[in-house]
């Protein structure tokens, strides 16, 4: 009998070190993103409009990650994440589940290749010294032309990423259009530069995308582009009023950041290039803020920017105020206001604005885990 517990006790102890190092090698996580708050907006076509919303500072997600460790210094990585609305439940895309990024990929001493489902370096390098690196989505620019807010993905994609090298990492990553009519139809490229040194915070990107939509006509409030009809209802049915379809898109982005003691000043600059056959518009973005640290908990920002797209043109000041009860836990209040010339206000987001001004102002919260 004590031989047979001992030798019990020997498997056991065997299996449980076993385990051990199986965990050490394995890394299997559960994360995501809720935020919720109230929205007041002066004027969405024409009215008042109070919003119970959510997504407003990070976008609600929640994702599956994890990465094994194969030795020699490589690994196996792998992520599926999907975006919905905390306050409907409502999938982002009702057609896809894990519609934000899904990837698997090989990691080692030369850099990372990830294949799948994916977004461009417009978002991916751009994102944190934009709009007050953390604020909110009423202060990306109108349209989100310049995918700010990660409403674009390239499907079909491979993706490389150097390693991290004095400071500098590159990207790069191609869709493949598979469409067998044309090897260049629904193609995308991206490239993506990076430099972290100190304060110092700078980032470029680039896309050329072929055969994208945009609903041109409810986030810019425009009746017609280069000859395309649009409809300023979200809700248009027929597509062919409700988006705008572009043969090419060509999108640029630069960013910088550098901390001064307790501010954070940051710029941004983008352009986006929309072409069909009758002809191209671009929309040009430039964007200058600050965020200042009041105390360790409590953060302040403002920003500016100045947007053109044709003849019109919408300057927006912007204010947000962040407290972080913890690390994970995040109270804000924000106001944006937005001045149009030569056609109406449209903050980003939200319906169009009956006149060239239009005011909204937020209270939420925010919680990763």
């Amino acid at each position: 009998m004590h031989s047979k517990s001992t030798l019990a006790l020997a498997i056991g102890a065997a299996c449980a070190v076993l385990a051990g190092a199986a965990g050490a090698q394995t890394r299997v996580e559960l994360y995501g993103s809720v935020d919720a708050g109230v929205s007041y907006v002066n004027n969405a076509r024409g009215n008042g409009q109070t919003l119970v919303d959510s997504g407003n500072r990070s976008p609600d997600r929640f994702g599956i990650r994890g990465s094994e460790d194969l030795g020699g210094g490589y690994q196996a990585l792998f992520g599926i994440e999907s975006g919905f609305s905390l306050d409907t439940g409502a999938q982002k895309n009702p057609n896809k589940l894990f519609q934000r990024r899904t990837f698997v990929g090989l990691s080692g001493p030369i850099g990372t290749v990830s294949l799948g489902h994916m977004p461009d370096f417009m978002y991916d390098y751009l994102r944190f010294q934009s709009n007050g690196i953390m604020g909110s989505a009423y202060f990306f620019h109108p349209g989100n032309l310049d995918n700010q807010a990660n409403q674009f993905q390239i499907d079909n994609a491979v993706r490389y990423e150097t390693p991290v090298m004095r400071g500098f990492k590159f990207g790069a990553m191609v869709g493949a259009g598979e469409q067998p009519e044309s090897s260049v139809k629904g193609r995308h490229y991206s490239l993506g530069a990076q430099y972290a040194s100190g304060p110092l915070k700078a980032n470029l990107a680039y896309t050329k995308s072929r055969d994208r939509a945009f609903n041109l006509g409810a986030t810019l409030g425009l009746p017609s582009v280069l000859g395309q009809a649009l409809s300023s209802d979200p809700s248009a049915v027929d597509a062919k009023y409700a988006n705008f379809n572009a043969d090419r898109v060509t999108s640029f982005g630069a960013t910088g950041s550098y901390t001064i003691g307790r501010f954070t000043p940051h710029a941004m600059v983008s352009s986006v290039k929309l072409e069909t056959r009758a002809g191209a518009e671009t929309q040009r973005n430039v964007e200058l803020g600050t965020d200042y640290a009041l105390t360790p908990a409590d953060t302040l920002g403002v920003s500016v920017a100045t947007s053109k797209f044709g003849e019109v043109r919408w300057d927006q000041f912007n204010v947000i105020n962040m407290y972080r009860f913890s690390k994970r836990t995040t109270l804000y209040g924000a106001v944006a206001f937005q001045k149009a010339k030569n056609g109406v206000a449209v903050i980003q987001g939200l319906a169009p604005s009956s006149t060239d001004k239009q005011v909204v102002s937020r209270i939420g919260l925010h919680h990763l885990f």
